[in-house]
């Protein structure tokens, strides 16, 4: 959901201040770049599709270039905080990408990573919804992908109160039963633009009888306790 994408970019943007070198590695639409620039931030992003770097430079006038998604073209130590929003899932081996995470941090850095908790959007031996996802998490599966690269781990769980909660998870049991009925997986052939249309759909549906109003950031938290139940995860690490 892009409200608790919104509050990992408003809590990465709490750790900035002026001049901090911060990487967005696969900023998507774009819109955390002036979150993080108008807290003070020296900030680079990267991402694969070349279109998503057209438009947040156009749109946000933001320093972003293209990257393989694999090698930073970036040297050592050169980032004071790396985020990097829902992407670990995209990797069936997400360690080559890590390292190249610790890489670039600075001595004293800090990462911040999100991930869908998969608690609520798979069952056992459920392929992920989203097709690109080559892997979706449960905290401890989390925490040791990230304790296989990085020193310091710390996992939170991302939470929020009614009904943005209550929206996340319909989501997540509407994609379970669809997939339910698509046992060979027919879905995964269709076109990418009317995959695209159809996943927008369910999200459309989930949250058509809540209040717009109602979707605000400051509904949105993390803390370290009841990890199972959170709707996405937020891992902290250092080198």
């Amino acid at each position: 959901m892009a409200l608790l994408h919104l509050y990992a970019y408003q809590h990465a943007a709490e750790r900035v201040r002026p001049g901090t070198r911060v990487l967005d590695l696969g900023f998507g639409e774009g819109y955390g770049a002036p979150i993080l620039r108008e807290a003070g931030a020296h900030y680079l992003g990267l991402e694969v599709d070349p279109e998503m770097v057209e438009h947040a430079s156009a749109e946000y006038g933001a320093t972003v270039d293209v990257y393989d998604g694999a090698s930073i073209p970036e040297p050592d130590g050169a980032f004071d905080l790396v985020v990097a929003f829902q992407i670990i899932a995209y990797f069936a081996d997400p360690q080559p990408w890590l390292r190249e995470i610790r890489r670039v941090l600075s001595a004293d850095g800090v990462a911040l990573i999100t991930t869908p908790n998969r608690v609520w959007r798979l069952d056992e031996g459920q392929r992920p919804w989203n097709r690109h996802h080559a892997r979706e998490y449960t905290a401890d599966e989390f925490r040791g992908a990230l304790a296989a690269t990085f020193s310091t781990v710390i996992v939170y769980g991302i939470f929020a109160d009614e009904p943005i909660a209550s929206v996340v998870k319909a989501r997540g049991a509407r994609a379970r039963r669809l997939s339910k009925i698509d046992r060979i997986g027919l879905r995964y052939r269709l076109p990418e633009s009317l995959d695209a249309r159809l996943r927008g759909l369910f999200r459309r549906v989930a949250q058509d009888d809540v209040d717009a109003s109602e979707l605000t950031v400051d509904r949105v938290r993390h803390e370290e306790d009841n990890l199972e139940l959170a709707l996405d995860l937020l891992g902290e690490v250092r080198r």
